[in-house]
């Protein structure tokens, strides 16, 4: 796994690429703690869309994060959802949970 960070304002863009799985995803999980956690940052957009794999373990730090974001009251948005993490977030009935950015972000 791969990860990016832009910031514009007060909005936070974290790209990842490559696959997200139960190795990977305790790494994933402190990178977006840590920008949810700023507080310059108000929304923070996670772009999945160069992600090929994930695992439930993606989808429980995702979750977590969303809770974690509520919270605080800021906004975490999900991008670029394709392929086998989309069917997975869909299959497992949490994408109405998040917020959607439609496409990919553009970089």
């Amino acid at each position: 796994m791969q990860t990016a960070l832009r910031c514009e304002g007060k909005s936070c863009i974290i790209t990842i690429s490559g696959r997200i799985t139960v190795d990977s995803a305790p790494a994933l999980r402190q990178l977006l703690v840590q920008h949810l956690d700023s507080a310059d940052s108000e929304s923070l957009t996670v772009d999945l869309y160069e992600v090929l794999y994930v695992d439930t373990s993606c989808l429980a730090v995702l979750l977590e994060i969303l809770r974690e974001a509520r919270a605080k009251k800021k906004t975490l948005c999900l991008s670029g959802l394709r392929d086998r993490p989309r069917y997975l977030v869909e299959a497992m009935r949490i994408l109405p949970l998040f917020n959607e950015v439609a496409g990919d972000v553009p970089k």
